[in-house]
């Protein structure tokens, strides 16, 4: 997804292909391939080495930065434009090179233009590896 500056009517957004948790076209990308289930958005992410931090050990951040694309993404999934405005993300063990991971994540609850969502990162055991808890801006001019 692309933010651009909508003649000074706010901001919108629109995806070009490049995104780096998404986008089919970015070369480097993570290629994550969200779907919406019952109400949730879900995607499979298996790390490799080009993720780790310390050896064997994928980079915490990277996590987080998943867990902030699930959520963004079952927003943009259904027609919502917003940003992320606020992120904590709380790691609880660390993962490793080729550990499967089922990325989910879902709506909390909104009001005017904020939304709150809630995302997590499960091993094949169906053990909760890393959570998050966001706040996203909506950005399209006219939604309430």
């Amino acid at each position: 997804m692309k933010a651009e500056l909508d003649s000074g009517r706010g901001l919108s957004v629109r995806e070009d292909g490049y995104c780096f948790a998404c986008g089919p076209e970015n070369p480097i990308g993570l290629k994550l391939d969200f779907q919406i289930v019952d109400g949730r958005a879900e995607a499979t992410f298996v790390p490799g080495r080009e993720h780790q931090g310390f050896v064997g050990i994928i980079h915490g951040g990277l996590i987080g930065l998943v867990l902030d694309e699930a959520m963004a993404k079952l927003l943009y999934l259904q027609g919502i434009e917003a940003l992320t405005c606020e992120i904590r993300v709380r790691l609880r063990r660390v993962v490793g090179i080729g550990e499967p991971l089922r990325i989910t994540a879902f709506l909390v609850g909104e009001r005017r233009r904020l939304l709150e969502l809630e995302a997590s990162a499960s091993d094949c055991r169906g053990e909760t590896v890393a959570v998050a808890h966001a706040r996203f801006l909506r950005v399209k001019a006219g939604e309430t």
